[in-house]
């Protein structure tokens, strides 16, 4: 973490950056090539674009500026893309009279960043009733959209634990994420996506107002999805230090209370450890001490920290430890482990195509599949 790159990434990677710090450090020494590669593999060339050019752009080698002005003018034109299409899409359901709401991409960039184009995504996050799934599909297919996996029983059977599908649009590019559920089947997390809807707040983008998570639901959101996804990358710890730049009249401790009644405080304590030691955000003095006197926390803020520094992607396995390991209690564990060893995906019939009949037999085969890919895995960790 003590890289001169990473440590200047880090005082661009937010909304309120440090010009004497950036300053300095551009001074003593950058491999430019190196900075440019860690904001991209953390998602946050936006905002490292912004900040240099305001602080020190002259000191920018003329290569760089070029590539970091060409990926803001495409990064542009592709927020306006997908914040068009979503408001799009919210105009259909609303007219269908099917409820929606939206989260991450442009809703968490313009309620977050007051810019959508200041924060990098890849897709768009849109959540209904389970009840109104069948015909959310079909108002996406007839608004182009592919599903990836078109058999329904296929999806039912191996990818329904998720809580959410992903369609396509193949003429624009763009991908949404259809949601019923705001985590997996089993996991420790803090939000019941039936409770959600009672609080949903508007925020306005363009002119236009989208429903979307309540600031204190969204606080859980952001703290838990970025323990499960192991906090590798810095773009979550962005999101969540600027929830606590811009909402600081939050009431943490009701926050916190709603974390340990599900289970899941130990994600929102590592989340704000995170963005308070990484990006000095303005942390609640009570949480930041809740989290440094807990062992458990610092050894996932530590673990956390190092996975920042490696681009190699998690597989299934990884992200599951990473939910293991932030789980409060010792029977959720278990209860993970359980959920982890029944609940088939499509990764299990890739290892074994078998036809629709035979599908029950992954409940089988699925523990040695799972327990061949740990020994891999410790195998490689090992070398």
């Amino acid at each position: 973490m003590s890289r001169p790159e990473f440590q200047l990434l880090l005082y661009c990677a937010r909304s309120q950056p440090e010009p004497s710090v950036i300053g300095g450090l551009v001074s003593g020494g950058i491999n430019w090539e190196a900075l440019l590669e860690l904001a991209d593999q953390h998602d946050v060339r936006s905002l490292l674009f912004q900040n240099l050019k305001s602080v020190c752009w002259d000191a920018v080698p003329y290569k760089l500026q070029l590539e970091l002005e060409q990926f803001h003018r495409a990064n542009v034109q592709k927020t306006l893309l997908f914040t068009s299409e979503l408001l799009r899409l919210i105009d259909v359901f609303q007219h269908r009279g099917i409820p929606i709401a939206a989260f991450k991409g442009p809703v968490l960039a313009e309620s977050l960043y007051g810019d959508v184009a200041l924060r990098e995504f890849s897709d768009l996050d849109v959540i209904v009733h389970e009840v109104d799934l069948c015909k959310a599909e079909n108002i996406l297919t007839a608004c182009g959209y592919q599903p990836d996996f078109p058999d329904r029983d296929y999806r039912s059977a191996f990818l329904s634990y998720q809580g959410q599908y992903a369609f396509r649009n193949y003429q624009t590019g763009i991908f949404v994420d259809l949601h019923w559920r705001l985590a997996s089947k089993g996991v420790a997390f803090p939000l019941k996506s039936a409770d959600v809807w009672s609080r949903l707040q508007q925020v306005t983008i363009a002119g236009r107002t989208v429903p979307t998570l309540a600031q204190d639901d969204l606080a859980l959101f952001l703290a838990a999805h970025g323990t499960k996804e192991g906090w590798k990358k810095l773009r979550w710890v962005c999101d969540f230090t600027e929830l606590l730049r811009k909402y600081q009249d939050i009431n943490w401790s009701a926050v916190l209370d709603r974390a340990q009644q599900s289970h899941s405080s130990r994600s929102l304590l590592l989340a704000v450890v995170l963005a308070s030691t990484l990006l000095n955000a303005p942390a609640p003095v009570e949480l930041i001490n809740r989290a440094q006197s807990d062992s458990a926390i610092r050894a996932l803020a530590q673990r956390a920290q190092l996975g920042m520094l490696r681009a190699s992607p998690q597989g299934e396995l990884e992200e599951f430890l990473n939910r293991l390991h932030a789980s409060d209690k010792f029977g959720h564990r278990l209860w993970l482990i359980l959920g982890l060893l029944t609940t088939r995906t499509v990764g299990d019939y890739r290892a074994m195509p078998l036809p629709k009949p035979l599908w029950a037999t992954y409940y089988v085969t699925r523990p040695f599949r799972l327990a061949s890919k740990l020994a891999e895995m410790m195998l490689r960790n090992g070398q």
